[in-house]
């Protein structure tokens, strides 16, 4: 009998009645496992130990948080080229980014099709590397987003208000967010080199995207496929906080912005250094680390249920 591993965020609504939900769907089946957080990180392991306990299935129950560390426990351990196993998503965060992307709904019905059918498509995954103060290198993965600048200042600002995004929920804490962000943001200098292009100046944000949505459901990178190899690379350079209301609608829309200091490129390898400030960066909606660093698009890396 093939193994399901549901890794469950400890703080979902109505969790009990989810994991119950889940047991009646698949116990006749399937043997199920689950494994709950703990805390910050914790799903990172709980993903290794359901690799370690022959999980033919591993499906993140919560938010793009959640499924962050899923992917960096799959991929830490050594993923597709150690492991036969199908990855998946329940979606139950605020944001759901990633889901919306591949059309994947808070749905048990969707859910058992998509195990039952199991034909996972392979997922291009992001890696960024860090130097750390010893010299030693650090890096973590992301299955959908990564930015920095004034992204990772709201993600900073937006992980710290959960009774507003309880009570607002996830889009509009994020634009509200991004206009209080707006009022004190000083624009980062920074130097981009990617393939044989360099960019160097003041930028409110830079994005490697291997799904177009962030933020609650922001298409900030129209053209992004999961399965291409590469990244959209997305650059704002001095775009003001009008111009970015202006453009609300678009970016909503998932539609390319016409901007002189707006820039889409491609590209499956890039390197960002800071010039004299901090640049932090976040991905999947996850504070990680700062520049100097390097995104590098790992082809194929996630095999994954995708309606």
């Amino acid at each position: 009998m093939e193994v399901i591993g549901f890794i469950l965020h400890a703080k979902i609504r109505g969790k009990n009645a989810v994991r119950a939900s889940l047991l009646q769907r698949f116990e006749s089946e399937f043997t199920i496992r689950f494994y709950e957080t703990t805390g910050p990180r914790t799903a990172e392991n709980l993903c290794e130990r359901a690799l370690d306990d022959g999980c033919n299935f591993i499906i993140a129950v919560g938010g793009d948080g959640t499924l962050n560390e899923v992917v960096n426990g799959f991929l830490r351990a050594g993923g597709g080229s150690k492991y036969s196993v199908v990855l998946g998503v329940l979606p139950f965060g605020t944001g759901n980014d990633f889901a919306r992307g591949i059309g994947m709904q808070r749905s048990v019905d969707q859910l058992e099709e998509l195990i039952h059918r199991n034909q996972p498509r392979l997922l291009d995954a992001g890696s960024l590397s860090f130097k750390c103060e010893d010299g030693s290198e650090y890096i973590r993965y992301f299955d959908n987003i990564a930015d920095l600048g004034i992204g990772a200042q709201v993600v900073a600002h937006v992980n710290g208000v959960h009774l507003r995004k309880k009570i607002l929920g996830g889009f509009l804490t994020f634009f509200l967010s991004v206009l209080f962000i707006f009022a004190t943001y000083r624009h980062k200098k920074i130097r981009v080199r990617w393939a044989d292009q360099t960019f160097e100046g003041r930028v409110l944000g830079l994005v490697a995207a291997n799904g177009r949505y962030f933020g609650s459901g922001f298409g900030i990178a129209p053209d992004a496929k999961l399965d291409d190899g590469q990244f959209e690379l997305v650059i704002f350079a001095n775009v003001s906080v009008m111009d970015y209301i202006r453009n609300f609608s678009k970016l909503r829309k998932a539609e390319r912005i016409v901007h002189p200091e707006i820039h889409y490129y491609r590209t499956d390898r890039l390197w960002v250094e800071p010039e004299g400030q901090v640049v932090v960066v976040e991905a999947d909606g996850e504070i990680e680390g700062h520049a100097p660093l390097e995104y590098r698009c790992l082809p194929a890396a996630l095999p994954f249920l995708v309606p």
